[in-house]
C-alpha cells in the first residue's frame, strides 16, 4: 500500500507545493535550464531520495536561493521535470488510416521516448510506490495525457467499424502500456520496436472480428 507522504518541501515539512515563487528580478531561462538538467542528473545517477533542494544547488552550480526562487517544493520541481519531458516527448497527433497504423503509432513513440526524454521516468515511477503525491503527479501529467490519446484511437476505430463497439478501449491500452513497463522495469529485457509491432498485431486479433 503507498504511503500517504507528500513530496518534502523545502523547509522540510511535507506538503504540497504552493507554485508561488520568491519575487525578484526576472528569472534567466539558461540558469533554469540548467537547474532542470542538473535534477534529471542527480534522478538518473542517485535516485529520487537524492533529490533535495540543497542538493540541487550544488549540482547546478547555483546558490540555494536560485532554486527556492523558482520552487517552492520538489512537488512543483517534479512537475516542471515532467512537463520539460513531455515536451521533448511529444505525442503523435497525426490520425492514421487504420487502427494497428494508430497503435503501432503510438507504442513506437513511447517506447523511443523511453530510452530517450523520457529516461527519469523508471526512477521516478519506483519512488511512487511509496509515494501518493508522486504517483499522481505522474498519472495525472504523464500517463494520462498518453493514455487518453490511444484511448481516442480505439474509440475512432469503433466508429468506422473497425474494431466491435464492445472492446473496451481501456483494457487494449492497459495490455500495451502494461506490456512495456513489465519488460523495461521488471525483467530488464530491452523493449525493441520490431518485436512490439507484433504485440500489436497479436492484440488487435484478439479484439477484431
Amino acid at each position: 500500500m503507498r504511503s500517504q507522504t507528500n513530496l518534502p518541501s523545502r523547509s522540510g515539512t511535507l506538503k504540497s507545493g504552493t507554485r508561488n515563487p520568491t519575487p525578484g528580478r526576472p528569472r534567466d531561462p539558461k540558469v533554469h535550464a540548467e537547474i532542470l538538467k542538473a535534477a534529471s542528473a542527480i534522478l538518473l545517477e542517485e535516485g529520487f531520495r537524492a533529490l533535495t533542494m540543497e542538493r540541487l544547488a550544488a549540482r547546478a552550480g547555483v546558490g540555494k536561493t536560485s532554486v527556492y526562487r523558482r520552487w517552492s517544493s520538489l512537488s512543483d520541481l517534479v512537475t516542471d521535470l515532467l512537463e520539460e519531458a513531455n515536451n521533448a516527448w511529444p505525442m503523435p497527433q497525426k490520425q492514421c488510416d487504420t487502427i494497428e497504423e494508430d497503435l503501432r503509432t503510438l507504442y513506437r513513440n513511447w517506447i523511443t521516448g523511453m530510452y530517450g526524454a523520457g529516461k527519469i521516468i523508471p526512477v521516478l515511477i519506483a519512488e511512487s510506490v511509496q509515494n501518493q503525491e508522486l504517483a499522481k503527479l505522474l498519472h495525472e501529467k504523464f500517463f494520462l495525457p498518453r493514455r487518453h490519446l490511444a484511448m481516442a484511437r480505439i474509440e475512432r476505430a469503433k466508429q468506422r467499424k473497425e474494431v466491435p463497439a464492445s472492446v473496451d478501449a481501456r483494457t487494449v491500452v492497459d495490455l500495451l502500456m502494461g506490456r512495456m513497463w513489465y519488460r523495461y522495469l521488471i525483467t530488464g529485457d530491452k523493449v525493441r520496436l520490431e518485436d512490439e509491432d507484433k504485440v500489436v498485431s497479436i492484440l488487435l486479433k484478439g479484439v477484431t472480428p
